[in-house]
């Protein structure tokens, strides 16, 4: 007679194991899996924040090369006040104060005031340092179809202007996305603290100033 076998399986302390070891893995290499999604994407949106910068630079210098005889038109006390008037409010964005009333206007005592423009891949504006909006104006709109007309209309992007010279662009594919690059200084070039800052902070709110070279 041929002796009966009997059939081999796993113990309940061999599952135990087993569970134990994948359950380790698994805490192991999710967190590692997120960590690089995260960093593959904010790389991929730090190269449009790049685009987004040089297409506002653009822009930017064509502006400036308008408005700055503006800006000397207005800021001479022999003009009529009346044009000066009416010269002013033909300046979109570089206008300007005196660093020292004392001395003077020459552009190293000039202080430009601070540009931001806001777009949610929509429509766009201008919005102050903390990204209140100043309300749409037909300006608003032309520079808006100029920049995407470089680089289109998708993504939400925010700009910080001062001297008709570009600081820094944030931009994302979303206007709540969870993935934001910045310009020119990267996202993983930032310090820690500023980083998560932009990560949890919806475009148009985020602290422009913080996004600079060392």
């Amino acid at each position: 007679m041929k002796a009966k076998r009997t059939k081999k399986g796993f113990t309940l302390m061999e599952l135990i194991i087993v569970i134990a070891i994948m359950g380790i893995l698994l805490a192991i290499v999710v967190p590692s899996w997120g960590y690089f999604i995260r960093r593959a994407r904010e790389r991929s949106a730090n190269a449009k924040a790049k685009v987004v910068f040089n297409a506002v630079q653009t822009e930017v210098t064509r502006l400036g090369a308008k408005e700055r005889p503006l800006n000397n038109i207005v800021h001479d006390p022999n003009s009529d006040s009346t044009f000066v008037v009416k010269t002013q409010s033909q300046i979109y964005m570089g206008d300007y104060d005196l660093k020292d009333r004392t001395k003077s206007d020459t552009k190293d005592n000039r202080n430009y005031y601070d540009f931001y423009f806001y777009w949610n891949g929509t429509s766009g504006c201008r919005v102050d340092a903390s990204g209140t909006k100043k309300g749409t104006t037909d300006d608003d709109v032309k520079f808006a179809r100029a920049v995407n007309s470089i680089i289109g209309t998708d993504g939400t992007y925010k700009v910080y202007v001062k001297d008709y010279n570009v600081i820094s662009v944030v931009y994302s594919d979303y206007e709540k996305g969870n993935y934001k690059g910045t310009y020119p200084v990267g996202m993983d070039e930032l310090a820690d603290g500023v980083r998560n800052d932009i990560r949890r902070k919806d475009i148009q709110f985020i602290d422009m100033s913080k996004i600079k070279l060392t």
